[in-house]
């Protein structure tokens, strides 16, 4: 049993699963809010557009 809970301690394969798993969590995340944020700016730059063709007295 000891000798079993010596390799396990060395056996660093889960460890580096973990440490993927974190790091695509991360990127995942920061993905995720670079596109939110840009579809906003999308959406508020369409809105702005719009107003100035309507402005213009042309259907937007």
């Amino acid at each position: 049993m000891f000798k079993f809970l010596k390799a396990f301690q060395k056996d660093e394969s889960g460890a580096a699963m973990v440490e993927y798993a974190i790091a695509l969590l991360v990127a995942a995340a920061i993905g995720t809010a670079t596109f939110t944020q840009m579809g906003t700016s999308a959406a508020t730059n369409a809105t702005n557009a719009c107003n100035v063709i309507s402005s213009s007295n042309a259907n937007c």
